[in-house]
């Protein structure tokens, strides 16, 4: 029997290379941990790093203290983006995370449901006798950290924590209280408040009270690819994540001889 031409035999002997090569190698993933309140931004970050690098930014949202605990007890994950600076402190000192990225202030104001808001004009209003507040938890979020300093500060704290009918383990929890009416005002972020002008009053708090919370990113010693993650993380502390950030109420990293 005749052997076949020379070109068929190279051909027949590549074809299952180039079935090979032609099924997609497994695509990159990265799991993220972020906080609640910093799902906005991060969502808008993360799908533009998937789209220019194809890598899949899987995200687990929840309250900072709360990512922690789920992250030691799982021990997995590439990149943790708490809304606190204070959330790394475990985890560097165990070693379980590099140097974090800092990217924008976590700034707290009173978000006052827009009924309630000739009632409440200044922090000086959430002490009034009936008056509902909301609180975060501090042991779960950043925020609700801050205010607790914030209400020792104010001299105030006393009877603004009579007054607190309900604490969140979110921010995002805490805003959806006001914007439902549960509470007639709540200590929450100020992007929660920019992004619902419609429900949400918001009115200042003396900045001399508290430090402003420090959001920043950091690479896990868990990460399969840390090189990829920290391109990740260098991706939401670069100009360009800046910007998406205050784009959404977050204000600038005060500057450190401020």
């Amino acid at each position: 029997m005749p052997r076949p031409p020379a070109i068929i035999r190279v051909l027949a002997a590549v074809a299952p290379l180039l079935l090979i090569a032609a099924v997609p190698a497994h695509a990159a993933e990265i799991l993220v941990y972020a906080g609640a309140g910093l799902r906005p931004a991060i969502d808008t970050l993360a799908d533009r790093f998937e789209a220019e690098t194809g890598t899949t930014v899987i995200r687990e949202y929840a309250g900072s203290g709360q990512l922690v605990t789920r992250f030691s007890a799982s021990r997995r994950g590439d990149v943790l983006v708490p809304g606190s600076l204070v959330f790394f402190d475990a985890l560097l000192d165990a070693g379980d995370v590099d140097t974090p990225r800092p990217i924008v202030a976590h700034t707290p104001v009173v978000g006052v449901a827009k009924a309630k808001a000739g009632e409440v004009t200044t922090f000086a209003d959430l002490a009034k006798p009936g008056l509902r507040v909301g609180l975060g938890d501090p042991k779960a979020m950043a925020l609700g950290r801050t205010a607790e300093t914030i209400l020792d500060a104010s001299g105030m704290g006393g009877a603004i924590r009579a007054n607190t009918v309900l604490r969140a383990g979110t921010v995002k929890q805490l805003a959806l209280y006001v914007i439902q009416g549960d509470v007639d005002a709540a200590i929450i972020g100020r992007t929660d408040a920019v992004l619902n002008p419609d429900t949400i009053v918001m009115r200042a708090i003396p900045a001399d009270w508290y430090t402003p919370e420090i959001v920043a990113a950091g690479v896990l010693s868990t990460s399969e690819d840390p090189e990829l993650a920290g391109q990740f993380a260098d991706f939401l502390a670069s100009s360009d994540g800046i910007a998406a950030f205050e784009a959404l109420g977050f204000l600038p990293v005060p500057d450190a001889a401020d």
